[in-house]
């Protein structure tokens, strides 16, 4: 087995990077609940200025229904229905591939930011705003058999890249799946795993390492059901932020993950 650890000290952010292998089959998940809240996503398709070199979203119809599927039935654990709203396009070359490799952390504030200015993501500062990318801020360019992505901890945005070659087999739909989950945990307050004693270890969705499952325990669901980006259906959440970073990479034949947290 391959496990691979190297620590950066970069001004006060620190950088965990893990790489070992793994493989999926289906997924592993508790019972769904009663959905009682949702959670809203607003893609974002980014391309180069002149719209050229479009980032991967879902693939097609087909494949677009397995993946949301698969995001639903993850998160039908905490009883939250996940609901992708329809795609807004933007054309901003930096915001698609960054202006240096691998590309900074703080480079997902900065889509954001421009993201807003543009217009492009979704005025409800409840919906969580999701950068489909050809780089995902923290990373260099990746394999085309990968998923990956960066997101803040209690705050909105996330930047994501998916790798098209996982879009036509049930495995690497599963593995976009699972990142795209696992982001949108981290927005909805949920840290690393591997920070806590959670007796599922791998199996858990949240997990930093190698992961074989993505189960949600009691503390996780309590987290996620506060979040602001959690609606009940007969309520309206209330506004809050803290603006840390998660992130995670998925690969069909590799594991590499990526923390940031302030001090």
């Amino acid at each position: 087995m391959l496990h691979k650890v190297q620590v950066k000290l970069i001004s006060i952010v620190i950088l965990f990077i893990t790489a070992m292998p793994i493989s999926f089959s289906a997924l592993i998940v508790n019972p769904s609940l009663e959905i009682k809240h949702s959670v809203f996503v607003q893609p974002i398709l980014v391309s180069d200025d002149d719209g050229s070199n479009t980032a991967t979203f879902f693939g097609g119809a087909s494949s677009q229904s397995v993946i949301k599927g698969y995001v639903d039935d993850i998160w039908a654990q905490a009883g939250i229905d996940v609901d992708f709203l329809d795609t807004h396009q933007w054309n901003n070359s930096i915001a698609n591939s960054g202006t240096s490799l691998p590309r900074l952390a703080s480079d997902l504030e900065w889509i954001i930011e421009n993201g807003e200015r543009a217009n492009v993501t979704n005025p409800n500062s409840n919906v969580i705003n999701m950068f489909f990318v050809n780089v995902a801020a923290g990373f260099s360019l990746l394999s085309e058999n990968t998923a990956a992505g960066l997101a803040f901890v209690e705050g909105n945005g996330i930047s994501q890249f998916v790798g098209r070659n996982l879009l036509s087999f049930p495995a690497g739909q599963e593995a976009i799946a699972t990142v795209v989950a696992h982001e949108i945990g981290h927005n909805l307050g949920l840290f690393h795993t591997n920070t806590f004693d959670f007796s599922e270890g791998s199996k858990n969705l949240m997990w930093s390492g190698g992961r074989t499952g993505q189960l949600l325990n009691s503390s996780q669901i309590t987290i996620a059901l506060e979040s602001r980006f959690s609606t009940p259906l007969t309520s309206v959440p209330i506004p809050a932020a803290v603006w840390l970073f998660g992130s995670a990479l998925l690969a069909m034949f590799g594991y590499k993950h990526q923390l940031k947290t302030s001090l």
